[in-house]
């Protein structure tokens, strides 16, 4: 089966009464799309975008966030079998018209709200709003393209440390390697309800899209609104799968749980490290029997690639461990030495080598080669100093000068760089003042 049938699954006709999304959408500022609907959009777009010429690794940019256009463009893309951009609207223009031309897309898929930037960033690239797509006559017949595991799903443009953003390549294979690991670590339920707070330039977003369809689950887009007021989000559209950044959950859990609230079913974190006290305080909104889990990997390696089960860690303070590699996932560790390490003993530190099938080929844009290869096996070099700990791995700092802000990783280099060419200057140094979120998750 290709890739793209197993990303897209067959929930479109065999689910079509269930809603599949829910969100702004055209000028309404909430619809409840069935899967037989959105399978129809999803036929329709897929089709405009093969007249265009869309097919293995032809790029489409996707200048949307939640919004259930958003959605739509992506999986639309995948039944072409091409390759999407994000492209966030919140962004400044510079920074869009960069990854616009790095990426070169053939067109620009967005919707009413973005249609400004797009006319702005995406110079001769024609844009599209999805809303104004007609959908296709039912049932959907989406009959994804045939692409192979090497081709590549996606492209996210990540901080470089050249001042030049680093695009990523994510495979088929890689991601239909995620998405089959993690929903059978998890065991998500199929009538799940999703949230969704990243930004589609997130990559965790990617989660978010696929094993909600995987699961034949519902995937709520929040308003701004909502990513301020979580509680009252997930109380009021009755979410079971949550899924963010640590830090939203520590909002979340100083809140108090609305009274009638069944709780979360599965509660993951990922993007920076998860503070025990956020564990401790987010155990209160979990469902009897819900599980709460820590996930941790960079966008090499596809979305997360260790988890740890936290719900019921001994763990007082400090960070949560970031656990173990699931599905084919492999780890070692490079030694201050040199050598590599891929069973290190429990107490021992190095840099976090990841391994196997989710883990990427090679950057699209000039970067320095992030590889070891040992024992005939191609290691990332994720820049993670780690700790092996009885709870797997857990996360001692960075090899290098990287930071994150709310998931988002930053290069300081990159930073030094602009502010050279900005202010004329010859040598700049960049330094975080105040405290950090640290990566480990």
């Amino acid at each position: 089966m290709s890739p793209a049938s197993r990303l897209l699954t067959e929930r479109w006709r065999a689910f079509g009464d269930a809603i599949a999304f829910e969100g702004a959408f055209g000028d309404a500022k909430k619809v409840a799309m069935s899967a037989s609907d959105a399978g129809c959009m999803i036929a329709a777009l897929s089709g405009l975008l093969r007249a265009k010429g869309v097919g293995p690794n032809v790029r489409v940019g996707v200048l949307s966030n939640h919004r259930v256009e958003t959605y739509l463009a992506v999986l639309s893309v995948v039944a072409a079998g091409g390759t999407f951009v994000p492209l966030n609207p919140k962004f400044p223009a510079d920074r869009l018209r960069t990854i616009v031309g790095l990426a070169r897309p053939v067109l620009i898929l967005g919707d009413r709200s973005t249609f400004d930037v797009g006319a702005d960033v995406a110079g001769s690239v024609p844009f599209v709003d999805v809303a104004s797509v007609q959908p296709a006559a039912g049932p959907a017949d989406i009959d994804p393209a045939e692409v192979g595991p090497v081709d590549t799903a996606y492209v996210m443009f990540t901080s470089g440390s050249t001042g030049t953003p680093k695009g990523v390549p994510v495979s088929y294979g890689n991601l239909t390697s995620y998405v089959d690991g993690v929903t059978e670590l998890l065991d998500i339920p199929a009538d799940s309800r999703f949230s969704q707070f990243f930004d589609l330039s997130f990559d965790l977003s990617m989660h978010d899209i696929f094993v909600s369809t995987r699961c034949h689950g519902t995937l709520v887009a929040p308003t701004q609104v909502d990513m301020m007021m979580p509680g009252a989000y997930v109380a009021r559209e009755r979410i079971d799968a949550w899924f963010s950044v640590p830090l939203l959950g520590a909002q979340l859990g100083a809140a108090t749980r609305k009274e009638g609230f069944p709780g979360f079913r599965s509660m993951l974190f990922c993007g920076e490290a998860l503070p025990m006290e956020t564990v401790a305080a987010c155990r209160a909104w979990l469902a009897d029997g819900g599980r709460m889990w820590n996930l941790y990997g960079p966008t090499e390696a596809t979305i997360a690639f260790t988890a740890a089960d936290v719900t019921d860690s001994a763990r007082t303070d400090g960070n949560a461990s970031i656990g173990r590699p699931f599905g084919k996932n492999r780890t070692a560790m490079l030694r201050g030495d040199g050598s590599v390490d891929d069973s290190p003993a429990l107490g021992e530190e190095g840099e976090l080598l990841l391994g196997g099938p989710q883990v990427f080929a090679g950057y699209s844009t000039d970067a320095p080669s992030p590889f070891v290869d040992h024992d005939a096996t191609r290691w990332y070099r994720s820049g993670d100093l780690v700790r092996i700990d009885d709870e797997g791995v857990y996360f001692r700092g960075r090899v290098d000068s990287q930071v994150k802000f709310r998931g988002y990783r930053i290069e300081l280099g990159e930073i030094e760089t602009l502010a050279r060419r900005a202010f004329g200057l010859k040598t700049v140094a960049v330094v975080v003042a105040g405290r950090v979120p640290r990566r480990g998750s």
